[in-house]
């Protein structure tokens, strides 16, 4: 993956997962806007963003309804109205302080909406193997990418959440590894401790 792939992915694995028909929606991190275009294709939605990369943001206000350009850890969130779905691909992990982020948009949460939230997973088995082999190598995309500043694991994302008001309504490991099916330990690890072959989790909240 090449960096301009962050601004460019359509995430259908998320698309897939999305609980709602949402007519007013909420990207955080939304890149050029090639998920909100999709969403705004799919449900006839409108769909604000917030980018920090002002090329990235240019893109993204030919794609959606409007988008802010500015850093969502200095963010005034007063300026946001009330969305029945708010969308944060890959970027909670990129916050300073993404707890205080998560409850601030609580409030701009509709209360029958939805917060989706792709959040990589730390507990993920290669990252294990490297830290038993006393690595811990950053990268320039990935669940180390350099530019990560938090780490979760499934019960530390949902407690990011729940610990401001939210409550779970699903949790779906997501870009999970194919196992070989002759590979017996594999499978057998694989069926014990599930999450370690998850790079991500999709976790869905409700208010």
């Amino acid at each position: 993956m090449v960096q301009e792939e962050y601004y460019q992915n359509t995430r259908p694995e998320v698309m897939e997962l999305i609980p709602n028909e949402p007519n007013c929606v909420l990207e955080l991190g939304c890149g050029e806007g090639v998920f909100g275009k999709a969403l705004k294709k799919r449900y006839q939605c409108k769909v604000t963003g917030i980018e920090l990369f002002d090329k990235a943001a240019q893109q993204a206000k030919k794609n959606l309804n409007m988008v802010f350009v500015d850093s969502l850890d200095t963010f005034d969130f007063s300026k946001l109205q009330t969305y029945d779905l708010i969308v944060a691909n890959d970027v909670l992990e990129h916050l300073i302080d993404p707890w205080s982020v998560v409850g601030k948009l609580r409030e701009h949460l509709s209360d029958d909406g939805f917060f989706v939230a792709s959040i990589p997973n730390i507990q993920y088995h290669h990252i294990l193997t490297s830290l038993l082999k006393g690595r811990w190598d950053y990268g320039d995309f990935g669940i180390l990418d350099r530019t990560h500043l938090r780490f979760f694991t499934r019960q530390t994302a949902v407690e990011m959440f729940l610990k401001n008001g939210f409550k779970l309504y699903s949790i779906t490991p997501i870009n999970v590894d194919k196992v070989n099916c002759t590979n017996v330990l594999k499978r057998l690890f694989m069926a014990i401790y599930k999450d370690w072959y998850a790079l991500q989790f999709l976790v869905i909240m409700k208010k």
